[in-house]
């Protein structure tokens, strides 16, 4: 199993069921497996739990939130504290990607210079989430908005997913990456690795992503997909 992440869209069910199923589909063949969760859940803010043994993480699970991203990989013996997350969570905001996005470094260079103080070396997710809260805060851009220029900004290929506690948002962002999105009783899933997808939505399709950047947008009280100007829509919960 390669790197994935993934995310969910359900503003009723409990979390812990979204991730259970993942036990004995990965843990056998996977036996150190690095898995980071995060959930919004209504009234709190973002939750986050991280184990490299999933089957002790999902023991101690506790959170109920109807949004949520996570992240899998299979754990470097020996190396694993050393080993970058694709995730980063700073207060209201919390972001995951995969892929290459080339002008990172240029933009970390600038959040710098504006006074930003990064707690991690080489952590494109922290970068991604201090931009976003630039964006917000700073530019005093609704979520969507940030999130578009999010998108317009960045070059390379990768996905993107992001919670927002103001509005209670989840986004997705796809960039020349694939995605794969499902739907199965009333849950929204997006994951970047359809085998994963598969274990929980036996109805999805696969998102290649175009030169033009596309987004996906909800809220826990929203279920439409909501359009971007420009920004070409493929699917709608």
């Amino acid at each position: 199993m390669t790197h994935s992440i993934f995310c969910f869209l359900n503003p009723t069910e409990n979390t812990l069921k979204r991730f259970k199923v993942l036990r004995d589909v990965l843990a056998e063949e996977n036996k150190r497996l690095e898995l980071g969760i995060c959930t919004l859940q209504k009234n709190e803010p973002i939750q986050f739990q991280y184990a490299y043994d999933l089957s002790s993480l999902l023991n101690d699970w506790q959170f109920n939130g109807g949004l949520g991203i996570a992240f899998f990989r299979p754990t470097p013996i020996g190396s694993s504290q050393n080993c970058v997350m694709p995730f980063y969570s700073i207060g209201q905001i919390a972001v995951a990607y995969l892929g290459v996005i080339d002008n990172l470094p240029e933009i970390q260079e600038k959040l710098i210079s504006d006074g930003v103080q990064f707690y991690s070396k080489n952590n494109g997710a922290e970068t991604l989430s201090y931009l976003f809260q630039h964006y917000l805060e700073i530019d005093h851009l609704s979520p969507i908005e940030a999130m578009k220029a999010m998108m317009k900004k960045l070059k390379g290929h990768f996905t993107l997913m992001a919670l927002i506690t103001e509005g209670k948002w989840l986004m997705v962002g796809c960039h020349d990456y694939s995605l794969s999105v499902g739907n199965n009783n009333e849950t929204v899933y997006f994951c970047t690795e359809p085998e994963i997808l598969a274990q929980f939505s036996p109805s999805m399709i696969s998102v290649f992503g175009e030169k033009k950047p596309t987004i996906f947008s909800a809220t826990s009280s929203q279920s439409d997909i909501l359009s971007l100007d420009s920004l070409q829509i493929l699917f709608s919960v």
